[in-house]
């Protein structure tokens, strides 16, 4: 500092001037800046906006990754741990590197919020899918696809699932526009067809129809159910006039009138151009007409159609030869390619499987089950001996399985030639053919397949020639494909006709897509087993039942008071069968038939019948013997009694 009066310089904290003794003015105070505590507050208020900035954020963060944790979806799960280590690593004043990662941290949160409303939306299209089955091989790919997405859902593999969900969309599009060209081009078709020959009744029924069609298909958002109501209905009233798209082909393999005058009718539908059965086929588009006695065609109501695959059991025969030639491994392999077929088999849809072998004579190993460890038994414990009797073996298995309800089949394999039957060739065809059994023969190596061809061709049956053994397991499995994809077709006969009656039929199916037809004749022949249900309740056929029925007990425990009502007292028969009886022999009937009844006058018939016995005479080898009788029988009072032998003839004796 300087004094204002001399200017000298003065002394820090003087109150007088040094050189001119001018008392100095008092000190001021230094005055502070405020801009300091501006600044000071300033970053106070920075370093508490930040705590909170980083707080804030942190919770967003947290709300976010709890949500992508709640969806225990491992790869969002994984996604948000990787992005909470970025997080940890940051500071406090990271915040636009804490921002970029909220964005990822929502990029995540939208996938999981995505695949949940695709879960949403797959279960509900699951639950509707039925309502857009029109098109149906549009619909058949959006099935697919919609299953797929599903099973990536159940799985929580979501890239996969919104990916397919994406496609899933696009196909339900593709699928609309399908149904939507379907339903145009089946009222196009409707409205050309040529209707002038038809009858008033056919032609109200079309107006009905079309009209509810053309009602149907105006509304904005199409109801795609209740148009293919209305085209099956249409369908079946003018069926005869639509000329269908694809032809079918159509053959009866086998009848079932074990509960006549219900009848069943096994039917093979096959596309000629793929050979596979159609999917899909509209059951109501099944028809049946039979020739009445006037050999005129009358339409009969089909009660009932499915196809085999979906509810109705399978009967199979399994017969296997065991004889010299299958000795070491091919029996080994043949015996691991029956155990794993067995276990392909539908035994919880009411499959039976009965096993019978051959060499020097047949055996049964074991009667009809449903019980797969008995089976895989029993084909384990099989073993050979010498001599091939193929023709007694089949002959045999088709006696057993006729007696069973419902579809059947014998299925055999075989290395060598027949050298040891009683039966022949022409004995398998007739009884096969006699109860509608198809044969499908599996020839392995370089056998003679002259006879065998002759056998499957005409029963309904099908050939197969494999060089080994272990080839068979591919026909096994298409054998049994093929008898499950038969539709079982049940009417009630409205002919008037009897069980015993030929019946000329036309079996057939017609749509739009499909049809076809095949003529088909048969005596609808019941084989029965004497456990089965008596189908005669009155007259003389329950009488020969009966007798038939408590026979074998008779003899075999020598007790003529099983039979003794059932004949005339003091008559041929009853004086024969009473000494009879008394033999040394076992006998189990096996199956019968009551084949005709020939009446003559009110009181008196001849009934022809067709009976299988397992015979056992003291000394000799155990028979299969099949017999066809014809018994007298009169009537007295209310009561028919049998009175003699009209005739006895034995047609096969098998060895067992």
């Amino acid at each position: 500092m300087f004094c204002k009066n001399c200017g000298s310089p003065l002394d820090d904290n003087a109150s007088f001037c040094g050189n001119c003794g001018a008392k100095l003015s008092p000190k001021s105070k230094k005055k502070h800046s405020p801009v300091k505590y501006v600044l000071l507050i300033l970053a106070l208020l920075l370093v508490c906006g930040g705590l909170y900035a980083t707080v804030g954020l942190n919770l967003r963060k947290n709300n976010l990754m709890s949500k992508i944790e709640e969806s225990k979806i491992d790869e969002y799960v994984t996604a948000g741990k990787r992005l909470n280590s970025q997080w940890d690593k940051l500071g406090i004043t990271d915040f636009s590197d804490k921002n970029d990662l909220l964005k990822d941290f929502k990029a995540v949160n939208k996938n999981v919020s995505d695949f949940q409303s695709c879960s949403k939306e797959v279960k509900t299209m699951q639950e509707e899918k039925a309502n857009y089955d029109l098109a149906h091989e549009n619909y058949e790919e959006y099935e697919k696809l919609l299953s797929d997405c599903a099973d990536a859902i159940k799985e929580k593999d979501a890239s996969g699932a919104l990916e397919l969900f994406q496609e899933v969309k696009q196909s339900f599009s593709d699928l609309k526009a399908a149904n939507d060209d379907y339903i145009d081009d089946r009222i196009d078709t409707y409205e050309n067809l040529d209707l002038k020959d038809a009858k008033d009744k056919v032609k109200t029924s079309y107006d009905k129809n079309l009209s509810k069609i053309h009602e149907l298909a105006k509304s904005e958002d199409r109801d795609y159910q209740a148009l293919q109501k209305a085209f099956n209905s249409m369908d079946q009233a003018i069926f005869m006039y639509i000329e269908p798209k694809n032809p079918l082909e159509v053959t009866v393999q086998q009848v079932d009138a074990s509960e006549f005058p219900k009848v069943k009718l096994y039917v093979n539908l096959k596309d000629p151009a793929t050979q596979k059965v159609p999917d899909n086929l509209d059951k109501t588009l099944f028809y049946i007409n039979k020739e009445d006695a006037n050999q005129k065609y009358i339409k009969q109501v089909v009660t009932s159609v499915n196809q085999l695959n979906e509810k109705e059991s399978l009967k199979i025969n399994m017969v296997a030869d065991v004889s010299g030639s299958m000795d070491g491994a091919p029996l080994a392999e043949a015996k691991n390619i029956m155990t794993n077929f067995i276990n392909s088999v539908q035994f919880d849809a009411g499959d039976l499987v009965e096993l019978t072998s051959f060499s020097t004579g047949v055996r049964l190993e074991q009667e009809f089950c449903n019980d797969p460890n008995v089976l895989t038994n029993d084909i384990s414990a099989l073993y050979t001996s010498d001599m091939t009797s193929l023709y007694d073996a089949l002959y045999t298995a088709v006696e057993r399985v006729a007696t069973q309800t419902g579809a059947r089949c014998v299925i055999a394999f075989t290395d060598g030639n027949d050298n040891y039957s009683s039966c022949t060739v022409q004995d398998v065809i007739n009884v096969a053919k006699r109860y509608h059994v198809p044969v499908f023969i599996i020839g392995i190596g370089s056998i003679n397949s002259n006879d065998i061809s002759q056998i499957t061709a005409q029963t309904g049956g099908a050939y197969y020639n494999i060089n080994t053994v272990d080839s068979m397991q591919n026909i096994y499995d298409q054998i049994y494909q093929m008898e499950k994809e038969l539709y079982l077709v049940e009417f009630e006969d409205s002919t008037g006709a009897t069980v015993k009656d030929t019946a000329q039929i036309e079996a057939g199916y017609h749509s739009l897509e499909y049809g076809g037809k095949c003529s088909y004749s048969y005596t609808p022949n019941v084989l029965l087993n004497p456990n089965s249900t008596s189908i005669y309740q009155d007259g003389p056929e329950a009488v020969v039942e009966k007798y038939l029925k408590n026979f074998p007990q008779a003899v075999t425990n020598s007790d003529f008071s099983l039979i003794a009502d059932c004949m005339k007292q003091g008559s041929a028969i009853y004086t024969e069968q009473e000494k009879y009886v008394k033999r040394s022999i076992d006998e189990t009937l096996d199956s019968y038939e009551i084949v005709d009844t020939q009446y003559n006058g009110d009181s008196s018939c001849v009934i022809s019948t067709r009976e299988t016995y397992y015979v056992q005479v003291q000394g000799k080898a155990l028979q299969l013997m099949t017999q066809e009788c014809k018994y007298s029988l009169e009537k007295a009072g209310n009561d028919w009694k049998m009175t003699s032998f009209v005739d006895l003839k034995v047609t096969s004796r098998i060895k067992q």
